[in-house]
């Protein structure tokens, strides 16, 4: 027997409301899937950056900020 025959003997066998969320399943695992998000890539950061941080700062000052969130 084949796997889709197997398939189609037990959602016979099941109730008229077992049977309907079963192939409402099926149809929502045929969607294709889409990511939550898209990633916009890394220059997006700086425009994060600058919600928190209005002035330009220079490297050394980012890593303090970094090294701090560490601790």
């Amino acid at each position: 027997m084949s796997a889709v025959e197997l398939a189609i003997e037990k959602i016979k066998g099941l109730p008229e409301a077992k049977a309907k969320a079963l192939l409402d399943w099926l149809a929502e695992f045929e969607q294709p899937h889409k990511p939550a998000s898209t990633s916009k890539g890394a220059l997006s950061v700086r425009g994060f950056a600058r919600r928190f941080h209005p002035q330009p700062l220079t490297t050394n000052e980012w890593m303090k900020i970094l090294r701090e969130g560490e601790k």
